[in-house]
């Protein structure tokens, strides 16, 4: 039966059959939960009864018939109870309060809940699930119950602290009799510090008074920064990175209030503070920064000043009848020793002690102060006026303003003007330059006709736009303004107007339309010529800081090297110099400190700059000097400067060609570009150390191409880079040059030298070896003698057998000792002579196929046969500085071919052929080129013909 039944239901009936007699009763073993009907054998429940605390009941059933003796039987029950879903799942806690740190990742645990069912089997399993509004945020395990972060956005402590899920267990019954059961679960998101504190404004402004209180000091302005974390790392404090660097202003790291630190009298200006606000009480990483803007304002201390009118009562004359409107009568100007905003003026008339722009008569810009007729006046109708002036400063809190009284006259227009006499007209003055300020340099007087004014005022008209004079107006007499400096300026022409007005303001719209012509027509205008004469007050300049050049090591005493030159600012004999060389430091090949300076210096230096070598440099090669050159003044106060020369001494063999088909004075405007290309593209300096003229093939000048030569520098070890490194270089970075090479026409970078060797004699080894020889000779001859003498009386058979053997002997001696060993016992002919000799010096095909009969005839002269069976070809030698030729060889040669023309003229093929290959280089006569075969092992040596070079240079 199913578990939990009700009291009385029945479980069964029991029925029992009896052939002789009725059933009288049945019966059962006493049980707490189970009864039967004695009569009925009805079996009903007497209890409820729970599966998960009883799974079976067992009991005996007894039924006895009525006959006698009364009969039993008896059978044995078993009751399964059958277990039922009646169990709903528990939370072992009504409520989860769990806590996880914002910005964890997915896969956090962020806590674990419990259930349990007390029904037994699957209908006690229980599987977990969430709901809610955040659910999709979290996992929770169906099995385990751990919850799980599984979206991160949520957990942003300052946008939500708190979340709240409900976790659902249900059993595993099935969904029609599936319990289940709920818990609430509270997540406390834990804040980091993930936040930087934000200031409540992107800048702050504040202005205060130079005077602003110290002790105790007024507060000028407070930050803010907010830090949406909380806790400690919510917590801000304040710092001054940058911009107090005269610590006038204090900033309370807690409060974010600015102070002033000190005193900001006479501190006026704007400073501009960066404010940093960290979190963690200042010791955290997140900050951020802002900017304050402080402007200290200066206390009003002064009033304006007029400077235009000058006078207190000033008059201000027009001529004429009429003046018509808008005429410009003056322009009012006034100074304000303020410096900052209370020294800026603003110009009034004043009308019954109120400040107004304009009466009826004039009006007056508050702005520049041009004071101009308001309408048209009429001498006739009224002659006089008398008006207040006003200049206004912007002081804080107090403005100040001064007062000027200024008449205006409108007098007759022919009333007569003072005049410059002609003969003083122009004023020539001179003056020396640095003379200084307020120095008196002459005096101007014009003389008035009038009969009631003959005082006479002056004013400059033009020619002192860098105001460099002021002209006393009550006297003519003409002073320096400043100190005059002749290599500014060497040249004055002023004009300066005399006037009977003594406040005549004159505008500069009024000066730019002044004509220099009708000013030298008009007698009230003077023309003045000022001089000014030269000091030595300048020391030579030197063009540039340091000189780079090289000198073969070959060269000869008085060979230019290089040329410096020194400017003096000066003129006449104060720019006159003279040069000298007052150290020439030698710094040995690859060392890297100098020596010393080299006494008496191996160079010399002339008038002009030109430096030359006063040695020989030889002694120098590969070395490099450092030349101290002084340029000084050869008057008083000899002012002198210094420059430096660096001197690399250089092997021919060391320089590298630049072939250009431009003229040579358009490379040498150019140079410098050149230059900074190759020096870029190599990274070595680049000293240039001659431009010529190119020579072609052809032995032809090009006097529209040239070859510039150079020799570069290694720039860490200061010391000549080889040349096949330098072309490599180049060669690498043929794509950067490229399109140099076509705007500067570079036809080709190649060395500029070859060396040729040629095998040297030398005398004394030869003599000492021949010496040797006769001597070796002289002892074998002398021993041969005694043995003979010895031997002298001998029998004349065994005399004979000795000759024999001595005849046999010579035979072999007399064959030529050039024969190869291997072919001593068979003498070549002719023709196979001639077919050796034209293998050995046979070249490629390409080399011997081109060249004509004139130059065959030129480069093979005829000699004898000579037998010269016995031959090595050896290649030539690669070394970079020893690309020779034996010039005994190719004598050699020219002889063993000489056996008939054919073999000469391929000898002659041979030798051109070389010759045109390097015929770009050669710009010196008698010069030839490397063979491609060097012909080394003869026995024979020619002689050295006279005028053959040792070394060729190849252009």
């Amino acid at each position: 039966m199913t578990e939990e039944q009700p009291i009385g239901s029945v479980l069964a009936t029991l029925q029992a059959y009896d052939d002789d007699s009725t059933i009288g009763e049945y019966n059962i073993t006493p049980n707490a939960y189970f009864t039967i009907n004695k009569t009925t054998g009805v079996i009903t429940s007497t209890a409820r009864i729970d599966y998960e605390t009883l799974k079976e009941v067992k009991f005996i059933a007894t039924v006895s018939d009525t006959g006698v003796p009364s009969l039993t039987s008896t059978a044995e029950v078993t009751v399964d109870i059958i277990n039922l879903n009646d169990n709903e799942p528990h939370f072992s806690q009504s409520e989860y309060h769990f806590n996880v740190t914002e910005n964890s990742p997915r896969g956090t645990v962020a806590g674990k809940v419990e259930a349990f069912d007390a029904d037994v089997g699957t209908f006690g399993e229980i599987t977990y699930t969430l709901i809610g509004e955040y659910n999709k945020y979290f996992s929770i395990d169906a099995y385990t119950g751990s919850i799980m972060v599984a979206d991160a956005t949520i957990l942003d402590r300052e946008k939500i602290s708190e979340i709240t899920l409900t976790a659902v267990a249900q059993d595993k019954a099935p969904t029609t009799v599936q319990k289940s059961a709920t818990a609430a679960i509270h997540i406390n998101v834990l804040d980091v510090n993930d936040n930087a504190p934000i200031f409540t404004q992107t800048q702050y402004t504040t202005t205060l008074a130079e005077n602003a209180a110290v002790s105790p000091p007024a507060a000028l302005l407070q930050v803010k920064a907010l830090d949406a974390d909380e806790g400690i790392f919510g917590d801000v404090r304040y710092f001054i990175a940058d911009g107090n660097e005269q610590g006038l202003f204090r900033l309370d790291a807690q409060t974010g209030i600015i102070y002033p630190a000190q005193s900001l009298s006479g501190k006026k200006g704007v400073y501009a503070l960066e404010v940093v606000a960290r979190d963690t009480q200042g010791s955290g990483t997140m900050e951020s920064r802002t900017r304050v803007l402080i402007t200290v304002m200066g206390v009003n201390h002064y009033r304006p000043v007029f400077v235009i009118p000058a006078l207190s009562n000033a008059t201000i004359e027009i001529p004429g009848d009429i003046v018509q409107q808008d005429y410009l009568l003056i322009t009012v100007k006034a100074t304000d020793n303020d410096t900052d905003e209370n020294g800026v003026l603003s110009y009034h008339l004043q009308v019954n002690n109120e400040n107004v722009q304009e009466t009826d008569e004039f009006r007056i810009d508050a702005a520049t102060g041009e004071l101009r007729t308001k309408r048209e006046l009429n001498r006739k109708e009224r002659a006089n006026y008398d008006i207040i002036l006003v200049a206004r400063d912007a002081g804080n809190p107090t403005p100040f303003e001064t007062l000027r009284f200024l008449s205006i006259s409108i007098v007759d227009a022919n009333e007569n003007r003072p005049e410059f006499p002609d003969a003083a007209n122009p004023y020539k003055i001179s003056i020396k330059e640095n003379s200084g300020r307020d120095v008196r340099i002459g005096r101007i007087q014009a003389t008035a006709r009038s009969k009631h004014n003959r005082d006479v005022y002056y004013y400059l008209l033009l020619g002192n736009e860098d105001n460099a004079f002021v002209v006393d107006k009550a006297t003519g007499d003409i002073y320096t303004n400043k100190s005059l400096d002749r290599e500014d300026t060497d040249f004055y022409t002023l004009y300066i107007l005399a006037s009977i007005k003594s406040d005549l303001h004159i505008s500069e719209e009024e000066r730019a339309s002044f004509s220099i012509k009708s000013l030298e027509r008009d007698n009230t205008v003077a023309k003045v010529w000022i001089t000014v004469l030269d000091e030595n007050d300048n020391a030579p300049i030197f063009e540039k800081e340091v000189y780079y050049a090289g000198v073969n090591a070959k060269a000869a005493v008085n060979s230019v090297i290089t040329v410096v030159n020194a400017t003096d600012a000066d003129e006449g004999k104060n720019a006159k110099i003279e040069y000298m060389i007052v150290a020439s430091n030698l710094y040995k090949f690859g060392a890297t400190k100098a020596t010393g300076s080299i006494v008496p210096s191996p160079f010399a230096i002339s008038a002009d700059g030109r430096i030359t070598t006063a040695a020989f440099m030889a002694e120098y090669n590969q070395d490099r000097f450092e030349l101290e050159v002084i340029a000084k003044e050869l008057e008083q106060p000899q002012q002198s400067t210094r420059t430096k020369v660096y001197v690399w001494v250089f092997d021919s063999t060391q320089l590298v060609r630049v072939i250009l088909s431009r003229p040579p004075e358009e490379v040498h405007q150019e140079q410098e570009e050149i230059i900074a290309e190759l020096r870029n593209a190599t990274q070595h300096r680049i000293i240039v150390d001659e431009i010529r003229y190119h020579v072609d093939a052809m032995g032809r000048i090009r006097m529209d191409w040239c070859d510039l030569f150079f020799h570069a520098v290694e720039p860490h070890t200061q010391q000549i880079a080889a040349v096949d490194e330098i072309l490599k270089v180049i060669d690498a970075n043929y794509d950067y040059l490229r399109d140099y090479y076509a705007g500067f026409a570079i036809e080709n970078v190649v060395p500029a030298y070859i060396t040729i060797v040629q095998d040297e004699f030398d005398l004394a080894v030869a003599g000492l070896v021949a010496l040797v020889i006769v001597l070796f000779v002289g002892v074998i001859s002398f021993v041969v003698l005694c043995c003979c003498l010895k031997h002298w009386n001998l029998s004349v058979p065994v005399e004979n057998r000795r000759k024999e053997a001595l005849i046999k002997k010579q035979i072999i001696e007399d064959l030529n000792t050039t024969e190869n060993p291997l072919w001593i016992e068979q003498k070549l002919k002719l023709y196979e002579e001639q077919e050796l000799t034209m293998q050995v010096f046979s070249e490629p095909d390409h080399i011997s196929n081109s060249d004509s009969p004139a130059q065959l005839e030129h480069h093979v002269p005829h000699h004898s046969v000579v037998d010269n069976t016995y031959a090595t070809i050896q290649p030539r030698n690669g070394n970079h500085s020893n690309h020779g030729l034996n010039s005994t060889a190719v004598h050699n040669a020219e002889n063993v071919v000489g056996v008939n023309m054919s073999n000469s003229n391929a000898l002659g093929r041979v030798h051109d052929a070389h010759i045109n290959e390097f015929a770009d280089y050669a710009t010196l006569r008698n010069n030839r080129a490397p063979s491609m075969y060097e012909f080394t092992g003869s026995t024979f040596q020619a002689p050295i013909r006279e005028g053959d070079d040792a070394v060729a240079e190849l252009i």
